[in-house]
């Protein structure tokens, strides 16, 4: 795809992107898989601490990923990001960011992102991975459409990008599946699209149970089925001998558990395993709001027969 069509691709995303509008984004270069922007750190985006909240750079970086990766003409969805920051930004600071592409298949590309400022210094780092969807962008005169073209049954050559953990022995089989790493990637995307809103919007720091709460009226907000703390009994010996509960059931596909904490231990793997065992669904999102940014691993019941 040429330059110019790239860059008529991002004008349209940016010209109904409000949130980027807002930021202030200016672009400075578009290419397939390669994307350069620059803002400007103003009043209304610092924080508490008389610094620029988080989840600014987080957002000017995502969309640095959008537009490197939707540059090839493929509608392309965030699947799981994660930033990490280097100096305080304050206001006055001119940021310039540039989105590089570190592998392409397929079904999905991933990307590294360096955000520095006026001095050169590195801000923040930024990975991301997209799930590049079956979707074509299609030029129509001036206007820019997107279409479905084709379903691809592919198997993605790259194993090693976003592959779900479900455990160390599974994970570790070498025959998986592009159907099998991406089990409803659609409403996964949703689903981690709520996180990052709740985590841009709250930040870090708070108990569970708010980051519960958010999800639950994120969800709502966005009209996506969901059912809240869905218990199940644990048996032994067929007498129940207590229930565990799930944070969200999503629309009866997929079971979301949320965290607070510094990091994921193998103990949650283990409990979100024993959901899917016992519900016999096949995909689980586990979601951490730690103190510097969303974790979320995707974790899959190779047995389920759903």
């Amino acid at each position: 795809m040429s330059k110019e069509t790239a860059n008529k691709i991002v004008d349209k995303m940016l010209a109904e992107d409000k949130f980027s509008e807002w930021l202030g984004i200016e672009k400075i270069l578009v290419e397939e898989g390669h994307c350069i922007l620059k803002m400007k750190i103003r009043d209304e985006m610092v924080n508490g601490f008389g610094i620029s909240h988080g989840g600014i750079a987080f957002s000017f970086a995502d969309s640095a990923l959008a537009f490197a990766s939707n540059a090839y003409g493929r509608l392309s969805v965030a699947l799981e990001c994660s930033i990490s920051f280097a100096i305080a930004v304050k206001v006055g600071d001119e940021l310039t960011c540039e989105a590089k592409e570190l592998s392409l298949t397929n079904k999905t590309a991933t990307y590294h992102i360096e955000i520095v400022n006026q001095k050169n210094e590195k801000v923040a780092f930024f990975k991301g991975t997209v799930y590049r969807t079956s979707k074509n962008w299609e030029l129509d005169g001036t206007d820019i459409k997107s279409l479905q073209i084709y379903e691809s049954k592919e198997v993605d050559s790259d194993k090693n990008i976003n592959q779900p953990i479900s455990s160390h022995k599974e994970a570790k089989k070498s025959n998986l599946s592009s159907e099998e790493n991406f089990v409803y990637p659609d409403l996964s995307y949703q689903i981690i699209g709520c996180a990052y809103e709740v985590y841009n919007q709250l930040g870090a720091g708070h108990k569970e149970s708010i980051y519960q709460n958010a999800m639950m009226k994120t969800f709502e907000k966005h009209n996506i089925a969901n059912k809240k703390e869905i218990y199940y009994s644990v048996k032994l010996d067929g007498q129940t001998i207590g229930k565990n509960y799930l944070d969200f059931l999503v629309d009866d596909k997929i079971i979301v558990e949320l965290k607070s904490l510094a990091r994921f231990s193998k103990a949650h793997f283990d409990q979100v395993l024993n959901y899917l065992k016992v519900t016999n669904l096949k995909l689980a999102l586990l979601i951490n709001f730690s103190n510097t940014q969303v974790m979320i691993k995707r974790v899959i019941n190779f047995n389920s027969n759903l």
